[in-house]
């Protein structure tokens, strides 16, 4: 398999498993605003991963959504963190 294409699949996966790893997380947490405002971000990215299966995202897409998607796994450990204080 050339590198290119493990690269893109090791990318792809962890912001498959981040936006998973995040829905789990608000799901614990329970209902507010700020939940329901992570959720549908976290749907929006997933809405755009799927998008890439018709219509491959350039390089740059790629690394952004993935950045986007760690930053939104992070608020949702933050936010968790917080409801359990």
């Amino acid at each position: 398999m050339p590198s290119g294409v493990q690269k893109e699949s090791t990318r792809l996966a962890i912001v498959e498993q981040a936006l998973t790893d995040t829905l789990e997380r608000l799901q614990e947490i329970g209902p507010s605003p700020r939940v329901r405002e992570l959720r549908a971000k976290a749907q929006g990215y997933e809405r755009a991963l799927r998008a890439w299966a018709s219509r491959p995202p350039t390089e740059e897409q790629r690394a952004a959504l993935l950045r986007l998607v760690l930053e939104l796994n992070v608020e949702a450990i933050d936010l968790g963190k917080g409801a359990r204080s």
